[in-house]
């Protein structure tokens, strides 16, 4: 039906970013809601966003309202333990992905109205000890993908179905019995309003073939099975080590097209009618079915750039993201440990952003943050790493750089042109970047990335302690000798 690599990607490299902030315990909600809402603010195909705690108590849930995103309240914030998508995330490791059944959204216990179609994606988060501290959970909309299957198939199937795997339906011109196993709790009664019970002839052939054509005293029933795509994309370890592929519990749909006898029997006045009818239903889920694997070789092709895109790059600025610049620091830590020639990153945090976001919107705020972007990217070297590692933090790597005074002049020059050079907002304002500098450089007492980063960032707020005109600071190192 519709690939879902991007999905995939999407709800992994939050929990890979949310997990690197998990460490500032301080800061990891709100930090945490920047970077879930700079997501969703980029992505309308997610009817919420979500971060749960490993109680299934949810922390943090951005809804999309009428296509506005709202931040759910404390108050308003439920227990999802309960929910089967929970239950089945609790085995999860690091990188992988639960899918849920195609279902309806539910609010308080209760069915969403209008009705609101998901599929969820659902993966752990993680802390320094390799212990889940919750999850990220997406829900994707679906309503757009099961509107375009009655697209296709209202030409030549005037009473189209979809069906999931035990046998409901899920699109039917029947609205009664879409969905009946959300709102039938007695077993026995639900069993009732499967297609199987309905017609067990056809659906024991559905399960032996996954496509056929059969006529019997109920009409004429003509079937295709379609699974949905899932990314088999390789999961990443917390070293950056490539492992097996994510496994997904596959599960399908099937189309049926049911012509009833009294149809039939209108439409046998000729032969011909009758062959052309059979044909057109044929071609009809030949073509749903090819369409769907073509649009796998297509997307996938497509979506398996996007990913590697997605892997290195941030959404909204273009800068390499948390996984690219951790994986750089690592080769950077390893190379310098070889050639004994030091290297340095500036942690750059903005000042009072969360004003401009609260004054003027998120768009705006958006604006801002890709200004930073362009800044960043002027001041440093061709070589060096520019990387936006949540919400208004920024990373960058300085490589092969023996003194720590260039260093620091970049990072003045840096303060210096968000002073001569404020943003112009769609709204006229002008708004100047204030910005705190942490700056930390390799030494042999440094044990690796995260160490380097955690002393950048502790040099980055002694810096906004300050509160100097330049607010530079750089963490104390052992001496290097080149």
């Amino acid at each position: 039906m519709r690939s879902f690599n991007v999905p995939f990607a999407d709800v992994r490299v939050l929990a890979g970013i949310i997990s690197y902030q998990r460490n500032k315990a301080s800061l990891y909600k709100d930090v945490a809601l920047r970077i879930l809402y700079t997501f969703a603010e980029n992505k309308p195909e997610y009817g919420q966003v979500r971060l749960l705690n490993v109680q299934g108590d949810e922390i943090i849930r951005i809804n999309r309202e009428q296509g506005r995103l709202r931040v759910v309240p404390e108050k308003g914030l439920q227990s999802k333990a309960h929910r089967g998508y929970f239950k089945k995330s609790q085995r999860l490791g690091f990188g992988e992905v639960y899918v849920s059944p195609l279902d309806l959204n539910i609010e308080n216990k209760k069915i969403e109205v209008p009705y609101v179609p998901v599929i969820r994606f659902v993966t752990p988060v993680f802390n320094d000890s390799g212990e889940r501290s919750g999850f990220v959970v997406l829900n994707f909309y679906a309503a757009k993908m099961l509107a375009h299957f009655l697209e296709i198939t209202s030409d030549v199937m005037s009473n189209a179905m979809l069906l999931n795997n035990k046998g409901f339906w899920l699109v039917s011109d029947d609205k009664n019995v879409c969905w009946a196993f959300m709102f039938e709790k007695d077993e026995k009664k639900l069993r009732g309003k499967m297609f199987g019970a309905q017609y067990p002839v056809i659906w024991k052939l559905v399960q032996q073939d996954l496509s056929g054509q059969v006529q019997n005293r109920d009409g004429l029933f003509t079937w295709a099975t379609v699974n949905p795509v899932f990314s088999v994309s390789p999961k990443i370890d917390k070293g950056g080590q490539a492992s097996p592929p994510v496994v997904v519990s596959p599960y399908h749909w099937v189309v049926m097209q049911h012509v009833t006898i009294e149809k039939l029997a209108a439409m046998k006045k000729t032969l011909f009618t009758i062959c052309a009818w059979g044909w057109g239903i044929l071609s009809t889920l030949t073509g749903v079915t090819l369409w769907s694997g073509l649009l796998f070789i297509q997307r996938n092709r497509m979506h398996r750039e996007e990913l590697e895109v997605q892997a290195r790059q941030d959404w909204l600025t273009g800068l390499a993201n948390l996984p690219n610049i951790f994986a750089k620091l690592e080769k950077a830590c390893e190379s310098s440990k070889i050639s004994n020639i030091p290297f340095y990153i500036l942690y750059l945090d903005l000042d009072d952003f969360k004003f401009v976001n609260d004054r003027y919107g998120h768009e705006s705020g958006n604006i801002v943050l890709r200004h930073v972007a362009s800044v960043l990217r002027k001041k440093v070297r061709f070589t060096d790493t520019v990387a936006r590692i949540g919400g208004d933090e920024y990373v960058i790597l300085l490589e092969n750089m023996r003194t720590s005074d260039k260093a620091k002049e970049i990072a003045a020059d840096i303060l210096t042109a968000f002073d001569e050079s404020p943003v112009v907002l769609e709204c006229g304002s002008n708004v100047y970047v204030k910005a705190s500098i942490g700056i930390a450089g390799w030494s042999r007492d440094v044990t690796g990335p995260d160490d380097l980063m955690k002393r950048a960032d502790v040099a980055m707020y002694d810096a906004k302690k300050e509160r100097k005109k330049h607010n530079i600071m750089q963490a104390e190192t052992s001496d290097i000798t080149v």
